[in-house]
């Protein structure tokens, strides 16, 4: 096979590490689109993935390094200090009360839940590269298989496992509106998808590599695109907005409480925070 589908098939396989940007990229600037600005909120993340601000205000990332380097960290007023380490992977986060949920992106990868007060574990269930991960308004979670016949599963307070659909072209990031609806990336075709109550529908195609969605408290729809150079999008009232581009592997969103946007800019180990431009 040609270099390029071997590679292909290393990274379905999860065999390579999160990927880091030649020299070259390092230097250039990501761009913000009209109306917006950046800054960088946090760096020195190498394989930063998916973000969280939780119930006590901070925020929380996975870094998503192989063979047990992985990591989640809480960064508070400027400084990271490690939650929990001995991780393969870690990908999807969601931010539940006092509890993070945290998907392993392996084969027989484990979705853990954590206690953010005191670091404890217990592994909910193990499937097959896990990555999104959300909460259903019954208090059950949802996880995405990241496969290319990936699943969506429903993992129920009481333990029991459910698929919920199934045939999906690696379906990645993931997000629960307010109706119930799951909306997920399937990076495999470019596309954003809703699905409820057994009905599936487009959102957003024609993108590229789409990664993470997540819904702002104004109920907009963003989303990452897992490339180099790669884009941040808000999807809102049927339009699709470019708010960055120039970024490096972008990954995971979340929301400040004073409205600034935080983007885990993978390929060069960093968080941008973005906000409004002043006019």
């Amino acid at each position: 096979m040609t270099p390029a589908v071997f590679l292909y098939f290393l990274l379905a396989a999860g065999c390579l590490p999160p990927r880091a940007a030649p020299a070259a990229d390092q230097d250039a600037a990501p761009t913000p689109g009209a109306g917006w600005q950046y800054r960088v909120y946090q760096q020195d993340l190498p394989g930063v993935d998916n973000l969280v601000v939780a119930a006590d205000g901070a925020l929380y990332a996975t870094q998503e390094l192989a063979d047990g380097k992985g990591k989640i960290v809480r960064i508070r007023d400027g400084k990271v200090e490690t939650l929990v380490s001995g991780l393969d992977r870690p990908d999807g986060l969601f931010a539940g009360g006092k509890y993070l949920y945290v998907t392993e992106e392996v084969s027989d990868g484990r979705v853990i839940e954590i206690n953010t007060r005191t670091g404890g574990q217990r592994v909910l269930e193990t499937l097959n590269k896990p990555e999104g991960i959300g909460m259903l308004p019954d208090g059950g979670l949802v996880v995405s298989e990241d496969t290319v016949n990936g699943r969506l599963i429903r993992l129920r307070a009481n333990g029991a496992f459910e698929v919920i659909t199934g045939g999906l072209n690696r379906p990645e990031g993931l997000a629960v509106a307010r109706d119930g609806a799951i909306y997920f990336a399937e990076t495999g075709t470019g596309r954003v998808l809703s699905y409820k109550d057994g009905a599936m529908d487009t959102v957003v195609d024609d993108l590229d590599e789409p990664d993470q969605v997540r819904f702002a408290p104004d109920g907009a729809l963003w989303i990452t695109e897992d490339t180099k150079p790669g884009r941040l999008l808000r999807f809102h009232d049927g339009a699709l907005e470019v708010v960055m581009t120039g970024l490096v592997y972008p990954q995971g969103i979340a929301f400040t409480a004073n409205g600034a946007v935080l983007v885990a800019e993978q390929g060069r180990g960093r968080i941008l925070a973005i906000t409004e431009a002043e006019q």
